[in-house]
């Protein structure tokens, strides 16, 4: 289903007439495909009251800062308090506490946000360090002949026609992200994000809407399918993150990027990797309201990955790395150089073949009188002295493409072709541990 083709349903908006229609089809009530809590999953927002409430956000972020501006949500809540008699929804004064601060950046925030009345990008996520980026940006690959003009000042004899090419590269057929929950992990993350061209995203906790907004934001423009990895605590926050994730990935795709397609892979820190590494665990917290049924579906407490990370970061690089096996093409930088250097030597036979001699002669003529003249001259008689690729018939490129066995094994939560009911199904039984 594709946002184009969404019609609404009994008044409801995008995110949720799916659900409605979805609930419809499998002839079942809303809570059976809810993944998250009423209050914050993105299908369940769309009410008389959480219009009310986005609206009320949106009104206060109009009057806080200039149109098109961005503010942190703890920004946006202090002025509202500064202002002494701002009113809620409810009639009650807006007021300097956790509670209402609590209410603003999720309750209503998140109304605000999802049903479309102000946009993701208005609000920055404060409370998350930058992500660090690796991927590679789409790139169109680029032809044209130079005579060889560079800093160096040649001599005009030198100067000779040959193939230039832009951005024939190697291009892996997945849009890679890790996400990590822990700002530690990056001695092993880095590396591995660094050789295999995937976006790293290590912020505190649990990861915000305004990330996931970017993630979905670069893979749509992207244009290659999304493959998202997870590195969590192995407790009923660490196990849920790739739920919520995949929820609201989904959410991304009926509401701003129809064409979105995506996986979550679970790889770190699951229960198995705790028992079979022997990794040590402490009590859970006892505010965890999931303790007992964490307790009963898996009989462990609860290990932070950052006793994998430093106690055995040899065996959790391998594990990250084994993820990306049945997406990635280890042998597709080889193929990609050599498919370039016969395409230069046969582009420099072509233009060996095809070259004027008389109109060559009088660039060079020109460029012997040029070439004495000062360094600052020398973009001028560059953009002169580049012959237009038009004028030779070059051989075609064929930049390979990146071969992955489709048959392999995967460990994706949310795959490429699951339907909308599959894939929330799928997080709803792992939230629920499988029980």
């Amino acid at each position: 289903m594709t946002k184009a083709s969404l019609d609404k349903v009994n008044g409801y908006g995008a995110l949720r007439s799916v659900l409605e229609m979805a609930c419809e089809r499998q002839a079942c009530g809303l809570g059976s495909l809810t993944v998250l809590s009423t209050q914050v999953d993105p299908y369940r927002l769309d009410t008389p009251a959480g219009h009310r409430d986005g609206e009320w956000v949106a009104g206060q972020l109009k009057r806080a800062v200039k149109r098109g501006a961005r503010i942190h949500w703890r920004g946006l809540h202090y002025a509202i308090v500064a202002q002494g008699n701002v009113r809620k929804p409810d009639g009650e004064i807006y007021r300097n506490s956790n509670e209402d601060w609590e209410w603003l950046s999720t309750a209503a925030g998140k109304a605000a946000r999802w049903l479309g009345h102000i946009p993701f990008e208005r609000i920055s996520d404060n409370r998350n360090a930058e992500p660090i980026i690796h991927h590679k940006a789409r790139l169109d690959v680029e032809v044209f002949v130079g005579v060889g003009v560079a800093v160096d000042i040649p001599e005009a004899d030198e100067l000779e026609p040959s193939p230039i090419v832009r951005n024939f590269v190697p291009r892996q057929a997945y849009h890679f992200v890790i996400f990590g929950e822990k700002a530690s992990l990056e001695d092993v993350a880095l590396p591995i994000a660094r050789a295999k061209e995937a976006d790293l995203y290590l912020p505190t906790g649990e990861i915000s809407d305004t990330l996931l907004y970017r993630i979905a934001k670069d893979a749509d423009a992207d244009g290659r399918p999304l493959v998202l990895f997870t590195l969590a605590d192995c407790d009923p926050a660490g196990h849920q993150m790739p739920v919520s994730i995949g929820l609201k990935l989904q959410a991304f795709r009926e509401l701003l990027f129809p064409d979105l397609r995506f996986e979550v892979v679970p790889v770190a820190l699951t229960v198995e990797q705790v028992r079979e590494l022997g990794l040590p665990s402490t009590p859970l917290k006892e505010t965890e309201k999931r303790a007992d049924r964490w307790r009963q579906a898996f009989g462990v407490e609860q290990t932070e990955i950052d006793a994998l990370a430093t106690l055995r970061p040899d065996v959790l690089r391998e594990i990250i790395e084994r993820a990306f096996d049945p997406y990635y093409d280890n042998t597709l930088g080889a193929r990609v150089d050599r498919a370039r250097s016969e395409w230069s030597q046969a582009a420099q036979a072509a233009i060996d073949e095809q070259v004027d001699a008389e109109m060559l002669e009088e660039i060079k003529q020109e460029a012997s009188e040029k070439l004495t003249e000062l360094r600052a001259a020398i973009d001028n008689i560059n953009e002169r002295m580049n012959l237009a690729a038009d004028r030779f018939i070059l051989p075609a490129i064929e930049v390979p493409e990146p071969e992955v066995d489709e048959d392999a094994s995967r460990q994706a939560l949310v795959s490429f072709d699951d339907s909308w009911v599959e894939a929330t199904r799928a997080l709803i039984a792992r939230k629920q541990y499988g029980l």
